[in-house]
């Protein structure tokens, strides 16, 4: 009986193999093997409608960076950013050596327990770029100035000694005389002076003219940023927008800094505070280390000794949330420049530095009272900006051609051009056709056997509105959901790694929106890859669901941020897009004649079997 029920089951088996096996193959998107039964691939183009949006403003609280300068076109209009902060207070419980509470009470004890006075001697707001040290044969000189970055044998001083020999001698491989006394490293015996942990930087994010001069002016602010929103009960965080220009409405108090800068790309040196007696030199002459380059700028000394210093254990610097209170914040913001100069610019690391000297009682390290002195000694505090910080944009003086596309697009007209800016300016893109419905032509192909090989969406640049000037054009678009901001389906789906240094902003290369350049290294156009947002859209009957398109600082922050616009309608939009917020022109979906062949549309790429 067993054997039976075995043999028919061996038989049912059979069966079912040989059934499967007379059903065609379906492969998924991206699988290159294709069975003979399928015919060439073909080509087709669907119409994609373009419209420009303008946004109001958008919230800018709480990202990575913060942007400081000006951008000018005869396009766009200018654009000037600045940015407000809280100041983070955890490190003001004690100057000196002992606290306020010890200082008065003194120490039965500790003779050193004493009224330390402290008085400020330079209070500086630091203000870090954005750099790399990328170093891709290890020879002391970073790739930027390297004569040959994949050989440490290279010399890029061309001193006659190789860099990589330089680095372990302890020398500068950027320069044929280390220690600038005029003697070549070939020939000197002595390069002592030369601090070999000097270093140089690559500054990432400085746009522009970097030798232009501007006004840096810091202000007090004196209002309060309150970090949970009154209007939902303080349930939730409040958000704060570009346009939340407190300056412009009277919220500031005492100017801290006003002065005329020049940026400056060198390191900073910081010296030793204390000098050891039992050995030379002076270590209050030499260097402890360097910190990497930042605008520093100096700010108001009696402000902060009165605001901070003499404060010293009371209430106001005892808990975060006394201290926003009493010290609102501050105010960047920068103006009169010479030429175009944009910053982005390192926050997580940004800071106020006070330096002080103090009443320092020095037992010269015996119990013995008569060799005891009083002296001065140096320190340093130092406060972190943080809490709520936010950018401020303004947007001024662009063109009527933009407000143009803006209104008709309000009335449901396709724009002729497409104008991103992702403080400012989005677009929103419909696929096939104009109100998200089945086109008779999308049914048509819909209702064929086919299989989606690639889609791919171009957007050429108006090369009329940049007049070859491309400095400031983004490397990078983002193509996402209208409705909510999150990525499509694509995005998802691809794990890409570019791994050269080099490369920002690189990953999810298969997706695409990066820069495309022509045969002349002359950028043309950006490309996305959108087959799986496609496929699901002609093959499983997926939502044909509005895109937007913005520019990103980075592909793979996929985090959100409200914006609005004049009516004040809400729009979700990706962090990313308000990094970095220069514009570029592209040709849309209702182009003229002369411009058809750059027309926006979709190229489906398919297979019929």
């Amino acid at each position: 009986m067993l054997k039976k029920v075995l043999l028919r089951t061996f038989i049912l088996l059979l069966y079912f193999t040989f059934i499967i096996s007379c059903n065609k193959d379906y492969y998924s998107v991206g699988i290159e093997i294709f069975d003979q039964q399928f015919n060439d691939l073909k080509s087709k183009t669907f119409p994609i409608f373009s419209y420009q949006q303008s946004l109001d403003k958008v919230q800018t609280n709480n990202i990575s960076s913060v942007q400081l300068g000006t951008f000018n076109d005869k396009f766009f209009g200018i654009t000037n950013s600045g940015f407000i902060s809280q100041l983070d207070v955890f490190s003001l419980q004690t100057f000196g050596d002992f606290n306020q509470d010890q200082e008065i009470e003194g120490s039965p004890s500790d003779v050193r327990v004493i009224n330390e006075e402290e008085q400020l001697i330079g209070v500086y707001l630091d203000l870090p770029f954005f750099n790399n040290t990328n170093d891709t044969d290890g020879d002391g000189v970073i790739d930027l100035y390297d004569v040959d970055s994949s050989n440490p044998e290279s010399d890029s001083d061309n001193d006659g000694i190789s860099d990589i020999t330089e680095l372990r001698a302890g020398l500068n491989p950027l320069s044929s005389d280390s220690d600038n006394d005029g003697i070549n490293d070939s020939n000197d015996d002595d390069n002592s002076t030369y601090n070999s942990e000097s270093q140089v930087y690559e500054i990432d994010s400085v746009f522009g003219n970097r030798n232009a001069s501007f006004d840096l002016k810091v202000y007090q602010l004196t209002y309060y940023l309150s970090t949970l929103d009154p209007n939902d009960n303080f349930e939730s965080s409040k958000e704060y927008f570009s346009n939340d220009n407190f300056y412009q409405k009277g919220y500031y108090g005492k100017t801290l800094h006003d002065e005329k800068v020049t940026l400056s790309f060198d390191e900073i040196p910081v010296l030793f505070q204390e000098d050891d007696p039992t050995t030379e030199p002076d270590e209050l002459t030499q260097v402890n280390y360097f910190e990497t380059p930042r605008i520093r700028a100096s700010l108001d000394i009696s402000f902060f000794q009165r605001y901070i210093m003499n404060l010293e254990g009371s209430d106001k610097l005892t808990n975060q949330a006394n201290f926003n209170n009493y010290f609102n914040g501050i105010i960047v913001k920068a103006e009169n420049f010479s030429d175009d100069l944009f910053m982005s610019l390192d926050i997580s690391n940004a800071r106020i530095v006070l330096e002080y000297d103090y009443n320092f009682y020095n037992t010269n390290g015996t119990d013995d009272i008569s060799d005891d002195i009083i002296e001065r000694k140096k320190k340093v505090n130092t406060i972190p900006l943080g809490g709520v910080t936010y950018n401020i944009h303004e947007h001024t003086g662009f063109s009527q051609n933009i407000k143009n596309e803006i209104i008709a697009s309000d009335d449901d007209i396709p724009s002729e051009k497409i104008y991103l800016n992702g403080t400012k300016f989005v677009s929103k893109l419909k696929l096939f056709s104009n109100d998200n419905s089945i086109s008779s032509e999308l049914k048509k192909f819909k209702a064929n056997d086919i299989l989606i090989n690639e889609a791919n969406i171009i957007l050429h640049i108006d090369n009329n509105i940049h007049m070859s000037n491309y400095e400031f054009l983004p490397k990078r678009l983002y193509l996402y959901s209208h409705r909510d901001g999150e990525p499509i389906d694509d995005f998802n789906k691809d794990f890409s790694i570019n791994y050269n240094p080099k490369a920002v902003n690189a990953n999810k290369f298969l997706f695409g929106g990066l820069l495309q350049y022509d045969s002349n290294n002359l950028p043309t156009s950006y490309k996305f890859n959108i087959t799986n947002h496609i496929s699901n859209i002609v093959r499983y009957d997926s939502l044909n669901i509005d895109l937007g398109l913005t520019t990103t600082y980075n592909v793979e922050d996929t985090s959100l941020k409200n914006g609005y616009f004049a009516n004040q309608n809400k729009i979700i939009l990706p962090s990313s897009s308000i990094a970095l917020p220069f514009p570029v022109a592209l040709f849309g979906s209702n182009t003229n004649e002369i411009n058809i062949s750059k027309k926006l549309k979709l190229e489906i790429i398919y297979t019929e079997y």
